[in-house]
């Protein structure tokens, strides 16, 4: 009865929110129910869908949803579907049969004390208020941080049913999400920076941000993302037997590398780099135990290989600039392809490798050489540093007693408590709704309380079509209570950096505190849609400029150089439905740039504790994993990643990223837990040990010898995969088609 309770439960709630979608409420609900009978009938599904959906299901800049988006519906219809399949199985099922373990007891404990900071939050901002639209002062804001974490868990108990029953496909289904996950935001950040500065002006002062559209105030999404999902590039290309799969794989490399280095963020370089350099550590170490002179003559060859084809990438760069680095590539190319000719005994991998080592080399000397910016960047890590620890220092002093730094000053409660306490961290702005005569609806846009520096950087906008030709026209319904100036404009722009814009400056007078109607022309270049393959996106702004200022909006109107209107939700009859507050290069207040000091401020020292015993024990029992090792040490890789970000960015406030954090930490410990107990609770070997000379069918442990089938209890749900044995040492060149094997890439 309490899986159908917490069945009907999250349904309601889906469908409650799938109702009140600003865009489409109909679709929505039936996209949802559609997930829910998916979810229910397809085995663990979710698994896969969930973490290749979650780049995706975030439209806040179309809908104007700050603490509600697309992947809640993804999240809730996931539990909604299989506490509905539990409910269907005899007896209890398998989670219910589960006796907790002190993992457990800490993740849901860690789970308690978030619902305590989202009460605490609640109370914090002034009570219970719910607003669908309310911003990063309210309190909603502490339901859109604590969500992640009790999303995460509440997915517990359908992870270990999964797990218990078909560990293998689970590994399989995360392994195959993520990667989708990871070619979308290749993909998206291909689009973006085509539409945007181009593909290779690494100059221009602009960071991809995909779409992840949290970024709105600044933070580290995509870093934070990159950092949990880059592993898994490195596991397509492990696990990869055919060579389609293979190129597949490289391909996915090259993108996850774009996406990596034009970033520009320095954590996320070294959260990138350091795990999978101790991935590759930890797989050529395997064959150090079996073939040492081979191993290290291996290891020999591939640096002095990478290192000599660097310094030929460089140096013609430097010499001939692109042109240079492009018949540098070809001529590397070609040198590995006569190499392949002059060697056929060795495996077709390692020459494939050797070619993808060379286009990442040079994908990084392109980036990094290619412009200024980064060396920009570099040249200021010392300023950088100084001013991060002063505002890390100005966040530590929220804290105001013994309570504080016990427990925190409750989840998503730091935003207002920084702009209220610490020197020179205001908000840059905001937006209100208040009403009008006749029961209509008027905005407030407010400027910075008392510094003149940050006005303009805090705007209302909307996602507008762009047309060629012409200009556009503005029109205002205003009132102000003192002389104010707005800056409205139309601008081709992603997320935070505009391309081109037509803009004008409005000066309203006082008039007794009447609403009076201004209107202009707006100037500038003309602007574009952009190409077919990279279409830009356009985005209306309206700003307050100057301290203390404040404009009540009653309407607005932007007509294209056709004559078209071009906005929605003009009068706010439907609140900000629409409508989406962005800010541009001031972000203090949003975000305290480190996971550790977030933990602490929001959650105290007893949520820090708690946050570093389920590390801790992920991490022990991933160490532990048995024959799973390989797909383990993927994991564990994703979260140092995550880690080694946090020491440089915010992960928790940012929703997707955190859950994603909470959802692979909660993985890594159950699929741990499975190696510990040795069997499942239907009392089946999970974990029986491999055979002498056998290959575990998932993890890429490959040993000399035959080819069996994959153990595992996958209660006839997936095929059983076969592998190929020691094609990476043997150099074999039999393909696995002949031999009537199934690819086994993840």
């Amino acid at each position: 009865m309490r899986w159908a309770a917490l069945a009907a439960a999250a349904l309601g709630a889906g469908f409650f929110l799938a109702w009140h979608h600003p865009l489409w409420p109909l679709a929505a609900s039936l996209a949802f129910v559609a997930w829910v009978i998916a979810v229910a009938r397809l085995p663990g599904v979710w698994i896969l869908l969930v973490p290749a959906a979650l780049p995706m299901l975030n439209l806040s800049p179309w809908t104007g949803w700050l603490a509600f988006e697309e992947f809640d519906l993804l999240l809730l219809g996931t539990l909604a579907g299989g506490f509905v399949r539990l409910a269907g199985q005899r007896g209890d099922g398998v989670a219910a049969r589960s006796h907790p373990d002190a993992a457990a007891v800490l993740a849901f404990g860690f789970g308690g004390l978030g619902f305590a900071g989202l009460c605490q939050g609640v109370a914090d901002a002034g009570g219970w208020t719910f607003g669908w639209f309310d911003g990063y002062a309210q309190a909603q804001n502490s339901v859109r941080v604590a969500k992640s974490l009790l999303f995460a868990l509440s997915l517990w108990p359908l992870l270990t049913d999964e797990l218990a029953r078909a560990r293998q496909r689970s590994m399989r289904y995360l392994a195959l999400g993520m990667q989708i996950g990871l070619a979308f935001v290749g993909l998206a950040v291909l689009w973006e920076r085509a539409a945007s500065p181009g593909l290779l002006d690494f100059s221009t002062r602009y960071r991809t941000t995909a779409l992840f559209w949290e970024m709105h105030v600044g933070g580290a999404a995509i870093d934070g993302y990159l950092a949990l999902a880059t592993p898994f590039a490195a596991w397509a290309l492990w696990s990869a037997q055919s060579r389609l799969a293979w190129s597949a794989a490289a391909g996915l490399a090259l993108l996850t590398g774009y996406a990596c280095l034009t970033t520009f963020s320095r954590g996320l370089y070294v959260a990138a780099a350091v795990p999978l350099l101790l991935l590759s550590i930890g797989w050529w170490a395997r064959r150090l135990g079996d073939e040492v002179r081979a191993a290290w003559w291996a290891l020999a060859q591939w640096v002095g290989g990478a290192a000599a084809s660097a310094a030929v990438l460089i140096l013609a760069f430097a010499r001939w600039g692109y042109a240079g680095l492009a018949f540098a590539l070809a001529a590397l190319l070609a040198l590995v392809l006569l190499t392949r000719v002059q060697m056929p005994s060795l495996h077709w991998r390692k020459f494939a490798a050797m070619a993808l080592g060379v286009a990442l080399t040079t994908e990084t000397v392109a980036v990094i050489g290619g412009g200024t910016f980064m060396r920009t960047r570099m040249a200021s890590t010392e300023r950088d540093l100084g001013s991060r620890m002063t505002h890390w220092k100005y966040g530590l002093a929220t804290l105001q007693g013994p309570g504080d730094w016990l427990l925190g000053i409750g989840l998503g409660r730091l935003p207002a408590h920084y702009a209220r306490s610490a020197p020179n961290g205001e908000f840059s702005g905001a937006v209100e709704l208040s009403p009008v005569e006749g029961g209509a609806n008027a905005l407030k846009v407010f400027g910075p309380s008392t510094r003149v520096d940050l006005g303009g950087l805090f705007a209302l906008t909307q996602r507008v079509a762009l047309e060629p030709g012409g200009t556009h026209r503005v029109n205002l319904d205003v009132r102000v209570l003192a002389a104010t100036t707005l800056y409205v404009g139309v601008c081709e722009r992603h997320l935070l950096y505009p391309r081109r814009c037509q803009a004008a400056f409005i000066e309203v007078p006082v008039r007794d505190g009447s609403w009076q109607r201004v209107s202009t022309v707006l100037r500038g270049p003309e602007l574009g849609p952009g190409d077919w393959f990279a279409p830009r996106l356009g985005v209306f702004s309206l700003a307050v400029i100057g301290a203390g200022g404040v404009a009540e909006l009653a309407r607005i109107s932007v007509t294209s150089p056709q004559g078209a209107e071009l906005l929605e939700n003009r009068s706010f009859a439907h609140q900000l439905a629409r409508w989406f507050p962005t800010a541009q290069s001031y972000f203090l207040p949003w975000h305290i740039d480190n996971l550790g000091l977030e933990l602490l401020i929001e959650r105290g020292a007893i949520g820090l504790a708690a946050f570093i015993g389920l590390m801790v024990c992920a991490l022990r029992r991933l160490a532990l994993s048995g024959s799973a090792r390989q797909f383990a040490a993927v994991l564990a890789a994703c979260l140092c990643g995550a880690l080694l970000v946090g020491c440089v960015s915010s992960l928790m406030d940012i929703p997707r990223v955190a859950f994603l954090l909470f959802f692979l930490l909660f993985f890594s410990i159950q699929l741990g837990s499975l190696h510990r107990r040795g069997e499942s609770s239907f009392g089946r070997t999970v974990d029986s040990p491999t055979p002498r000379g056998a290959s575990d069918s998932f993890t890429g442990n490959h040993r000399s010898g035959t080819v069996i089938p994959a153990s595992g209890s996958e209660n006839n749900a997936t095929p059983l995969i076969y592998r190929r044995i020691g094609n990476h040492s043997r150099g074999g060149t039999e393909s696995a088609s002949k031999r009537g094997e199934q690819p086994g890439a993840a």
